[in-house]
This record gives structure tokens, sequence and C-alpha cells, in this order.
């Protein structure tokens, strides 16, 4: 079986990633703490 995303599913993933950041960033820094932030641990 495969591990990880599809194409599909990580193009989704960065578009909801950007909506994000569009919606809250007002900063670049703002910017980098939302992705480290959903970065998996």
């Amino acid at each position: 079986m495969e591990e990880g995303m599809t194409n599909a599913e990580f193009d989704a993933f960065l578009e909801t990633l950007a909506q994000l950041i569009e919606a809250k960033a007002t900063t670049v820094k703002e910017a980098a703490d939302l992705v480290r932030d959903k970065k998996s641990k």
C-alpha cells in the first residue's frame, strides 16, 4: 500500500494553507509561523 498524499491531496492542502495565510497573516513572519504550525510533529 502506498504511503503519503496524492498530488491532488497535496494540492488541496497547499490551497488550504494559502487561504489561511491570506486570511490571517499580515506580515511575512506571521505567514511563516502559520506554515510552521501546520508541520507534522
